[in-house]
């Protein structure tokens, strides 16, 4: 077996030996993102699985492995497990391949022909998993009491302040407007129509297996909130920058399809739908200056960028449908996102 910096716990160990892996099956590391948990690929002829290593059982470990048994109940597009072994930290997963959505549309790819196939295939995924909302809610109330409320919106742009505007701008006075801003941004988000979020619905946490099935992984931190919130995620995604047009017409898509959405007139979707996308790209932007200057990741720090790309373009859409909102906070914002 190879990989010697791995130990493999027994119970995973007996469970291979009792589905047909041989003794010397292989062990190939995966690349991780930025959570600190470790992936390697189990081979052994034809068979082969996913090894999630994890640091300790925390509160991320349990919600990952009781949502996959959930989620999966509920025939939504998640991995099964097979194994679990809390003593290790240790979770066997199916293989769901190599392919995420980031490695057919990214921006370093001619993007029209890919994104216009599988982005409409992936938010029909989406739209699955938003519809499942309610029966999921009445039998597991601890999914509907995880509510991503008002204080977890204002987490998310005192997260960006601290990391974006004064870690990586060295902005040191942040003006009374922009965190009433933020305060009035979490009230609109936060009294959106609630449904089940995935909460990180990007491009790296959604994999296309060999037969195009769409599958959706790391949702660990799904809740309830904003209907919004996932698809906003998904089509202003800093590592795959959709054009503006694109964002468009995607979020019609969703819009159309979505059942759910149509209690908000088009123009009231749209808005909500920019509110909710200036509360999640600033929590991205904020995640790569956290991931990459305090943590050390240096890979995130070429996302800033393109993240700061997104939040200009969103701003500007927001200007023109906020017009009580203080000029001040359009002015600040442009100087903080040059």
């Amino acid at each position: 077996m190879n990989g010697e910096e791995l130990k493999i716990s027994e119970k995973i160990k007996a469970y291979l030996s009792s589905h047909g892996y041989a003794d010397d099956f292989t062990v190939d590391p995966i690349a991780g993102a930025g959570s600190g948990r470790r992936y390697y690929r189990l081979s052994s002829g034809d068979r082969s699985s996913v090894l999630q290593v994890s640091a300790e059982v925390n509160d991320d470990f349990k919600k990952f492995v009781e949502y996959s048994q959930v989620f999966k109940s509920n025939n939504l597009p998640v991995p099964k497990l097979f194994c679990v072994d809390e003593d290790f930290a240790q979770i066997l997963q199916e293989d769901l391949g190599t392919q995420r959505l980031l490695d057919d549309v990214s921006p370093d790819k001619p993007q029209s022909g890919s994104v216009r196939i599988l982005y409409p295939e992936v938010i029909e995924a989406l739209i699955r998993w938003q519809n499942e909302s309610q029966s999921l809610f009445s039998s597991h109330t601890e999914l509907w009491l995880r509510r991503f409320d008002f204080s977890a919106l204002k987490w998310e742009t005192d997260y960006f302040t601290e990391n974006y505007l004064k870690g990586h701008q060295g902005i040191t006075e942040i003006p009374e407007c922009v965190k009433n801003f933020y305060s009035l941004l979490a009230v609109s988000v936060d009294a959106q129509t609630k449904v089940l979020m995935h909460r990180d619905f990007q491009s790296q946490n959604i994999m296309i297996r060999p037969n195009s099935e769409i599958v959706f992984v790391d949702y660990q931190g799904a809740r309830r909130g904003s209907m919004f919130y996932d698809i906003a995620s998904l089509l202003w995604d800093p590592y795959v920058c959709l054009p503006l047009d694109m964002v468009k017409d995607f979020f019609e898509y969703w819009r159309f399809q979505y059942k759910g959405a149509k209690i908000y007139t088009k123009e009231d979707a749209w808005e909500s739908f920019v509110h909710a996308s200036l509360q999640r790209v600033m929590q991205a932007l904020g995640a790569y200056c956290f991931l990459s200057k305090t943590k050390g990741i240096q890979k995130f720090e070429q996302y800033i960028e393109p993240g700061k790309k997104q939040l200009r373009v969103l701003f500007s859409e927001f200007r023109q449908i906020a017009k009580a909102t203080d000029p001040q906070v359009f002015s600040f914002m442009e100087q903080a996102l040059l």
